[in-house]
């Protein structure tokens, strides 16, 4: 009677610890859903919300992890952005590493992305990185043999979006040539806007912007014609009061080019969303390093897929990434 009891308690327990793994399995085979609905507009409210330099956002997602670092964009190696990209290494292997300004189109681990930061790398000097923090992130994601993926779309979807939202073509190129100068004086190859080394920089990225948005001749046809794209649009001439926010993406700036970028940036956040999500599917590890604003917009759309994360900054007084893991 004892030992029938016994078996009986048995395989009621069996039957128990099946079912929880039966539920596990199911929970964890069950897709992770976008919430690109979720995504925010980046106003002046979001834009004075955001820390003052890098920060990120870890979410534990099945058997891995997230982590969406936010960097200020920068040149210098003695960053906090460059110390929280090492930071985010030092804690997690990562699979996937997805970066900011080439398009997803690339494929896995492009060559000449590869490239480009191997040869950055070398240049460096007196701890000035002209190639910007996707340095360290490609480095870093090849030292643990993770794949890159560029996390932009492509040009053309995103002028059919824009176009959509009211705007010409000769704003998306406008816009696409606008937003290179707080690049170029990051990367000091201009002072600031008013500095003639511009125009032969300006020429060069008008048509190199034409060709990749499939633009014909006539749109913007010359450096002239930009100009005055700009002074209308902005109700100035281009020069030394130009400011980094002409080239942002607030969606309630007080410059028309504000408006222009926020629907830009629309079109990227609802990609970049999407591609996210789709890389956490089967449990791999993912970083994704872009600009801190992009965060902004990203977080509460992550909240709603994720749950919420936990934040973490690098700046000794708040929590490191090896904190959220």
């Amino acid at each position: 009677m004892i030992r029938t009891q016994r078996c009986i308690r048995q395989l009621r327990l069996r039957r128990f610890f099946s079912a929880i793994l039966i539920f596990l399995s199911a929970c964890s085979s069950t897709p992770l859903e976008p919430a690109p609905e979720a995504l925010a507009a980046f106003t002046s409210e979001l834009r004075d919300m955001q820390p003052e330099d890098a920060f990120a956002s870890v979410h534990q997602v099945r058997s891995g992890y997230l982590v969406w670092l936010g960097a200020k964009h920068s040149t210098r190696s003695d960053s906090f952005t460059f110390s929280l990209i090492e930071d985010a290494y030092a804690a997690i292997e990562f699979d996937i590493v997805i970066v900011e300004g080439c398009p997803t189109s690339w494929g896995p681990t492009p060559q000449r992305l590869v490239e480009y930061a191997e040869e950055a790398a070398a240049s460096e000097e007196d701890g000035f990185q002209s190639g910007g923090e996707i340095v360290p992130t490609i480095l870093g994601a090849l030292k643990q043999e993770a794949t890159i993926f560029c996390g932009e779309p492509e040009d053309a979807d995103v002028k059919l979006r824009v176009t959509a939202a009211g705007f010409s073509d000769a704003d998306i190129l406008g816009f696409y040539t606008l937003r290179s100068i707080p690049q170029w004086i990051r990367e000091r190859r201009v002072d600031d806007a008013a500095d003639l080394r511009i125009d032969a920089l300006l020429a060069e990225e008008l048509e190199k912007n034409r060709s990749r948005l499939a633009l014909d001749a006539d749109v913007l046809p010359s450096l002239k014609d930009w100009r005055v794209w700009y002074s209308e649009t902005n109700a100035k001439p281009l020069g030394a009061d130009f400011t980094t926010e002409e080239a942002g993406p607030l969606s309630d700036g007080r410059f028309r080019s504000n408006a222009i970028g926020a629907a830009i940036s629309k079109a990227r956040a609802a990609f970049l969303h999407e591609l996210v999500i789709s890389k956490l599917q089967n449990g791999d590890s993912v970083l994704v390093v872009f600009g801190a604003s992009h965060l902004m917009i990203h977080q509460p759309a992550l909240d709603v897929s994720l749950g919420e994360g936990c934040r973490a900054l690098t700046d000794g007084r708040n929590r490191r990434i090896a904190d959220c893991v």
